[in-house]
């Protein structure tokens, strides 16, 4: 009979103990209320470098001859460009591509007008943007001094918008603040309080053309993720 009593205070007082921590523990441990949001920042900027590669081709049938007329031809084409603006440090005049048509395997030399075809290339790289973008649209005037600029995708004029960190930071504190906005937008709804960042998350920058058409205008997005904690 002694011994069944000591076993029930035993176990009372273990249940006991065990509620009591568990209580504390409830206590200490309780379940932090949080929301996830995500902030978008979004700016229209004009490209500040713009490449070109200027490209046409000369034919003849004696080397001698298509040197000098590449020589001319290169020359016009630099005139060019300087009437428009752009210097020699803005353009780099690449070693001309000589093709042998008669010694070619897949070319039917009986059908080619010239034994040999160079093709000339005046690369641009330059951040007088607006410089390159009006010669590009005056080609025409080549063509009346007998050069045809060549005119597909590999040609056409890309531009690129390189001053990212300049307006990095300004661009991810509009974005955490457009976080900030949606969480309390949230706390309201949910009839709570925006409390301090529990996490943040910045995604990758991306620069992409402001629409078709308008290439040399980039449009820079960034979007990040915050966690904030929620109060009563």
């Amino acid at each position: 009979m002694k011994n069944t009593i000591q076993t029930i205070l035993i176990c009372l007082t273990t249940l006991l103990a065990s509620v009591i921590i568990a209580s504390g523990l409830g206590n200490v441990i309780k379940e932090k209320r949080t929301v996830s949001v995500r902030g978008l920042a979004e700016r229209e900027v004009p490209a500040d470098m713009a490449v070109w590669k200027l490209q046409f081709s000369l034919g003849g049938n004696d080397l001698p001859s298509l040197q000098k007329e590449i020589i001319s031809k290169t020359k016009i084409v630099t005139e060019f460009l300087s009437d428009y603006g752009l210097t020699e440090e803005d353009y780099t005049v690449k070693a001309p591509e000589i093709t042998d048509t008669s010694v070619e395997l897949y070319i039917d030399s009986s059908r080619q007008k010239f034994v040999y075809v160079a093709k000339q290339i005046v690369f641009v790289r330059s951040a007088k943007v607006n410089e390159v973008k009006l010669a590009n649209t005056k080609t025409l005037e080549l063509l009346g001094k007998g050069i045809s600029v060549t005119t597909d995708y590999d040609t056409k004029v890309n531009y690129e918008f390189n001053g990212l960190n300049q307006i990095k930071p300004e661009m991810i504190a509009l974005a955490t603040q457009n976080a900030r906005e949606a969480a309390e937008q949230f706390a309201r709804d949910s009839h709570s309080k925006v409390g301090k960042i529990m996490n943040a998350s910045q995604g990758l920058f991306s620069i992409e053309d402001a629409a078709p058409g308008l290439e040399d205008l980039k449009k820079v997005r960034v979007v990040t993720t915050v966690v904030y904690s929620l109060a009563d």
